[in-house]
């Protein structure tokens, strides 16, 4: 009779062990189906109760994009999440660190003095209506389950106004899907918009949309010239929300980024003035480019 050794013994319990880790793993991936948005954890899954889901995405002068990002930054606020979805565009970004980075909304938690708080950043928006839709929806039903009660998004109210001249406070606009919300901003400042508005992209699909979830949300619209970048409107965003919330952020690496936002436009204008002196001349680059350069400088 041939004995068994130890290690023999153990060969089918390690096989077993080994195929069951395999089937789990097939069976999870499975889960993964990028015909639709996918969400995908980062970490540990937090603990909310009450919270505000903060939405910063890109838009006219990129307030809001700036606004969160600065937020998520100064808080240290914990990402979690990514939401990845085939209605963003089909190409990656290749890194000056040599690493590959797909286009992705991004979910972060702190807790504040008062109450909890998600912020969400992404690169950009879906690129169609269809595909608006569908992520908002994602998005609102994932909120819902972590205990998400308000959904704030936030866009630039295109007026005109010198881009040079940062003494100009630009003014902060509020619609909500209730009463009690919009009088909260209405008491911190918010003004009510004057006549209807229309607010193209998830900044006013995301809160409308809200109510269907058992959220309440809001759309905030700061006064922005409408240039490709505006700091001022970032800036006074991230003052709005302090003072709703009841927090003190600080805001100078925003009042830096709108000095030199200013002296590119003092440049931009000297150019403007310039090339109507002088038709002829060129080899300057256009306004646009510049303002398209500075932008770039920013997106990452």
């Amino acid at each position: 009779m041939v004995k068994r050794s130890q290690n023999d013994a153990r060969k089918p319990n390690a096989m077993k062990a080994l195929n069951k880790m395999n089937k789990m793993k097939t069976k999870k991936m499975r889960k993964i189906d990028f015909t639709t948005s996918v969400i995908t954890s980062s970490g540990a899954s937090p603990r909310l109760e009450n919270a505000v889901l903060i939405i910063g995405l890109p838009g006219i002068g990129l307030v809001s994009k700036m606004a969160v990002d600065h937020l998520t930054r100064y808080t240290h606020a914990r990402r979690f999440a990514r939401l990845y979805s085939p209605h963003f565009p089909n190409q990656v970004l290749a890194l000056k660190s040599g690493k590959l980075r797909a286009f992705t909304m991004r979910f972060y938690e702190k807790r504040l003095k008062k109450r909890d708080v998600v912020f969400l950043r992404g690169d950009l928006q879906p690129l169609t209506v269809e595909g608006q839709y569908e992520v908002t929806a994602k998005i609102l039903s994932f909120a819902r389950s972590l205990g998400v009660t308000r959904v704030i998004a936030m866009a630039g109210y295109a007026v005109q106004r010198n881009p040079v001249n940062s003494s100009e406070k630009p003014n902060v606009y509020c619609a909500a899907t209730s009463e009690s919300l919009h009088g909260e901003f209405k008491r911190v400042g918010a003004k009510p918009t004057t006549g209807v508005v229309p607010i193209v992209g998830m900044a006013g699909l995301v809160p409308a949309i809200a109510r269907v979830y058992g959220i309440e949300g809001a759309c905030l619209l700061v006064e922005t010239p409408g240039t490709m970048i505006d700091p001022h409107g970032a800036k006074e965003l991230v003052e709005f929300l302090g003072k709703w919330l009841g927090e003190k952020f600080d805001t100078h690496d925003l009042e830096k980024r709108a000095k030199r936002a200013e002296k590119m436009f003092r440049k931009m204008e000297e150019q403007a003035q310039s090339a109507q002196a002088q038709p002829a001349k060129t080899g300057a680059p256009a306004a646009p480019e510049l303002i398209k350069r500075e932008a770039l400088t920013y997106i990452r």
